[in-house]
């Protein structure tokens, strides 16, 4: 049981990027020129379909962690402490494409990859914010109980 009160703000947050998550690869797969970067790149495509799987985990166990969390059940402190795990490896993944395959350079560039490219480094950004502050939150709600 998780004596303190957990964040309402926290709580939407997480089911928010589990939302974003499932809404991005309904876009990426059913919406031609969406979401992808680089459409016409298949090493691209290829890499980007990589992520389903990884995306899923992360978004139920954000949920997972939101649904205890709200019930004050310490279970959601170890979905929220997997959920952030995944998202900060997802975003390192991505991140290291990116900078290998010199991806982040269209954003400065006038090509038609720079919007895709833009939002792409805020989605790499928020995985690596969100996901510490998902870890380092719910393990201060963790702490809490242990050092009572």
């Amino acid at each position: 049981m998780v004596k303190k009160d957990v964040s309402k703000t926290f709580l939407w947050l997480e089911v928010v990027v589990g939302v974003l998550t499932l809404v991005y690869w309904v876009l990426f797969f059913f919406v031609p020129d969406s979401v992808q970067s680089f459409p016409r790149e298949p090493s691209y495509m290829i890499f980007e379909k990589s992520f389903v799987a990884a995306d899923v985990w992360m978004t139920i166990a954000y949920f997972l962690s939101a649904y205890y969390l709200s019930k004050k059940d310490i279970k959601g402190a170890l979905w929220g402490i997997i959920a952030g795990g995944t998202f900060v490896y997802l975003g390192c993944m991505d991140s290291l494409y990116n900078l290998e395959n010199g991806k982040y350079a269209f954003i400065f560039s006038s090509n038609s990859s720079q919007v895709g490219m833009v939002f792409e480094l805020i989605i790499n950004l928020a995985s690596f914010i969100f996901g510490v502050v998902t870890i380092v939150y719910v393990w201060n709600l963790v702490k809490g109980e242990v050092e009572k």
